[in-house]
């Protein structure tokens, strides 16, 4: 496991366990994924225990040794930032709102509640161990725009916090810019209705698949038929599609030969699409039931 791995792996326990005291653990902001332009600031008071009175800048127009920001969303009402770098900064900022929107001013809010959508911010620094249980803050958002699964395209904002019996204080800014998010990748999927069947008994079945991004796709399934004499025959068919954005493309697949032969006549076929979109970490499966009418 590289150095770099290792690092997200104890980001994600530590992100884990800021979320739970935060209050996030009812409704888990989406899975955290590097930002490509940002910048997060911190000005401590004398008195405060998460910056030790001092001040912190980070940049990825003037980067340090390791640096890597991460930042997550959900349902535009939960925001986390995740930074760490070589240095042993690790920087966790959580927000949630009823709506986080541009404009939008929340003060004197405690501890996160994503679970009750209540406003809240909490602010710590794992590498050091510098957090607290209790604190008051504000925060202003200037920007934000989220795309599919709430990926976070534009997300500005600054904010002030107190630890609760501390006899200062912390402001900051996080800035966070990504590109336009891609589509999220979804699959319709047609069988036709007729089927051919060759004189050896193999089926082929057709159809066509129409995806919202270029992706190779699997459509496989499974064909069934009653016959008389052999009782119920069922054969395996499956192919990979080079899928275009906007257009059907036209698919075709035939059945293993093996000791199955299909005959003309009707036939039930259950066909399925395995879709796996990684850029945004869900998968599903559509799935198509027709009774087609195998002929030659």
């Amino acid at each position: 496991m590289t150095r770099r791995s290792w690092r997200r792996v104890l980001l994600a326990a530590t992100t884990a366990l800021t979320a739970g005291a935060a209050g996030l653990a009812g409704s888990a902001p989406a899975q955290a994924r590097p930002v490509q332009t940002w910048s997060f600031s911190v000005t401590g008071e004398p008195g405060d225990p998460i910056t030790a009175g001092r001040s912190y800048s980070y940049s990825s127009a003037q980067p340090t040794p390791g640096d890597e920001m991460n930042a997550s969303g959900w349902h535009g009402q939960q925001f986390q930032m995740a930074f760490w770098n070589d240095l042993d900064n690790t920087w966790d900022l959580a927000l949630t709102a009823p709506a986080l929107e541009a404009g939008d001013t929340y003060q004197k809010v405690g501890q996160p509640d994503g679970e009750n959508h209540v406003a809240g911010i909490s602010l710590a620094n794992g590498g050091w161990g510098r957090s607290c249980a209790q604190s008051t803050g504000s925060f202003t958002v200037l920007d934000a725009a989220w795309g599919p699964f709430d990926y976070v395209e534009r997300f500005d904002a600054t904010f002030e916090i107190r630890c609760e019996g501390a006899t200062g204080g912390l402001r900051g800014e996080i800035h966070i810019s990504n590109p336009p998010p891609v589509p999220a990748l979804d699959v319709t999927l047609t069988v036709d209705p007729v089927a051919t069947v060759s004189k050896k008994g193999i089926a082929t079945v057709r159809g066509t698949v129409t995806c919202t991004r270029a992706e190779t796709i699997d459509v496989g399934g499974d064909l069934a038929q009653q016959q008389k004499k052999a009782g119920l025959v069922r054969g395996r068919y499956d192919i990979q599609v080079p899928c275009a954005p906007g257009r059907a493309v036209p698919w075709s697949a035939t059945t293993y030969p093996a000791d199955v032969r299909f005959r003309r006549g009707t036939a039930q076929a259950v066909t399925e699409v395995p879709v796996r979109d990684f850029e945004y970490s869900n998968e599903f499966t559509v799935t198509d039931t027709s009774t087609l009418t195998l002929t030659r």
